[in-house]
């Protein structure tokens, strides 16, 4: 489990993908997974399962009394027998006969079987030893991944995640990870799974700037193969992996202002935040006015794209809390409360120092998609 890691180069390039697919698809800005009507219709089912199984597990009620009377186990079974549940290979979800070897339908039949499978499942969910129970659960109903890790999502949704191994493994692909879960059933396999899962989650978040639960990092790195293959993104990983490292770390490092972006940036900027004209450079960042994501190798490097700005106002900017105006005004998004602008020192007079043509190329694109919402120039309405 030690040692894997997401490749943070390889989630912003493919989450430019993603929120242009998503733009597309909902007419929205991709701002947030909550409250997108698209991410919603697509994938809000999960949240829906969860609540549906809980309440047909109905765990809260069983007693250890009851281990070995059956009961345990087909509460189970219902929670799993729902049309809605695509989660789970499962023919009965279908009315359809249901194979008679399966584990659970075994135990129905096999008063030992029974008492140890309703006694794994009342510990899983009435105690705290996880680990201990998804293994025995997998001694005694087979290698059953996906069966196993929707067990675990009833338990928790904030921590267990349903799997598609095959599914997956393809998405860990594209995002760098060494990490398969095919034909690799276990508990330490599967908190690795999870772990990956976090990281992507942690950076959608700094990303967004906004609360991205793991169900939401779920679901990004799901549709990356499920919905998003029509979008070529097995050639455009193709084209960013044949990047020389050099660049590909150059790029890197222009991102987050360590190289040679940066110091086209001070250069130009005279060492001075192109608003504040504060003159601290160690202070100061180096913002790409078109996101990272959606520029190609000479826009991620060239200086018209760049402003050099104060830590604060390089996270709202960064975040589409304020904009600017091709005459240079500030533009603050009704999103951002008169209260929070104060305490962050945003107000209406601020203005960019100098601006160019081409400066105005860029900062067009982000007033149309990184800017959240009506604002006013010089202000807000």
């Amino acid at each position: 489990m030690q040692g894997i890691q997401v490749d943070s180069c390889k989630i912003e390039f493919l989450f430019g993908h993603f929120s242009d697919f998503v733009e597309r698809k909902s007419g929205q800005k991709l701002t947030g997974f909550q409250g997108n009507e698209y991410l919603e219709r697509e994938e809000g089912y999960k949240k829906d399962l969860h609540l549906e199984g809980r309440g047909k597990l109905d765990a809260e009620s069983w007693k250890a009394s009851e281990i070995g009377s059956g009961r345990i186990v087909r509460s189970t079974i219902s929670a799993i027998e729902l049309p809605s549940n695509n989660t789970v290979p499962w023919q009965a979800r279908y009315g359809e006969e249901v194979r008679p070897h399966h584990g659970l339908y075994l135990a129905m039949d096999d008063k030992a079987l029974r008492e140890e499978v309703e006694r794994a499942l009342y510990n899983l969910y009435r105690q705290e030893s996880d680990g201990a129970c998804f293994d025995e659960l997998v001694r005694l109903l087979g290698r059953k991944y996906s069966l196993l890790a929707y067990l675990m999502f009833l338990k928790d949704s904030s921590r267990y995640l349903p799997i598609a191994t095959r599914s997956f493994d393809q998405a860990f692909e594209l995002l760098g990870v060494d990490h398969k879960t095919s034909f690799k059933c276990s508990w330490e396999n599967y908190v690795a799974f999870l772990d990956v899962i976090n990281q992507v989650r942690l950076l959608l978040e700094g990303r967004l700037g906004n609360p991205v639960r793991l169900l939401d990092a779920h679901s990004f790195v799901w549709m990356l193969v499920a919905q998003m293959s029509q979008e070529n993104l097995e050639g455009s990983m193709e084209d960013l992996n044949r990047r020389e490292k050099t660049e590909r770390e150059s790029i890197v490092r222009s991102r987050i202002g360590q190289g040679a972006f940066r110091k086209s940036l001070l250069d130009y900027w005279g060492n001075a935040c192109a608003v504040t004209s504060c003159g601290n450079a160690s202070l100061l960042v180096a913002s790409h006015i078109k996101p990272w994501a959606r520029c190609d190798n000479d826009e991620r490097l060239d200086p018209s794209n760049g402003l050099l700005l104060s830590p604060t106002l390089d996270a709202c900017f960064d975040a589409g809390y304020i904009t600017f105006a091709d005459d240079r005004s500030i533009i603050i998004s009704e999103s951002l409360s008169p209260e929070d602008a104060a305490s962050l020192g945003v107000d209406a007079g601020l203005k960019l120092t100098r601006v160019t043509p081409q400066h105005c190329r860029y900062l067009q694109h982000h007033r149309e998609h990184v800017f959240k919402g009506a604002g006013k120039v010089g202000g807000r309405n």
